[in-house]
């Protein structure tokens, strides 16, 4: 008995390292943030909030580098993502809704659909743990339609990463991360 393969997951194995990746940010991004397995200052931190966090361990640490990464001065999350935001961005304003200056959304269920559309428009990164909550996943759907710049990171097991830079071409990418 064979099992077969779900399907992109040659793309995902592809994309994930780099390869076929033509955007130098898009290339950088998964290479160094969303790829990246080096040892953070604090991953024993995240560790002990992994348990809370849909993504277990490598979902909490993957939010840790995005929000690292973008470095956002306000950012849009609460409970468990909250706290990893904060650790990753100590000077961050953490609020629980997005504003207009918001840089970072983390998505987790009962966000103001306009709101996260509008920063994300603007230019806001948009993180969301798991597509197995249908009002989130609709709505990533919609704000990976309805934006025309950005580039969209999907997972094949559920998470999702979109950033929302006005300078990036509208592109999705299937990442193993």
């Amino acid at each position: 008995m064979t099992i077969a393969p779900r399907s992109g997951w040659w793309r995902r194995l592809r994309h994930g390292r780099g390869f076929g990746v033509h955007s130098p940010f898009a290339y950088r991004f998964i290479r160094e943030v969303l790829r990246e397995r080096c040892a953070y200052y604090a991953y024993d931190k995240v560790d002990a909030l992994a348990a809370e966090w849909p993504g277990g361990v490598s979902g909490a640490r993957m939010l840790f580098r995005v929000a690292a990464f973008v470095n956002p001065s306000h950012a849009a999350a609460s409970g468990v993502a909250a706290a990893i935001v904060g650790m990753a961005c100590p000077s961050a304003l953490v609020v629980g809704v997005p504003e207009p200056q918001t840089g970072l959304i983390v998505l987790q269920g009962g966000e103001n659909e306009d709101a996260v559309l509008c920063c994300a428009a603007s230019g806001a990164t948009v993180v969301l743990p798991d597509r197995n909550i249908p009002s989130v996943a609709a709505l990533f759907a919609r704000l990976r339609n309805e934006t025309g710049h950005g580039h969209c990171f999907m997972n094949g097991s559920g998470a999702a990463v979109f950033v929302g830079r006005r300078t990036l071409p509208a592109e999705t990418f299937d990442v193993r991360f």
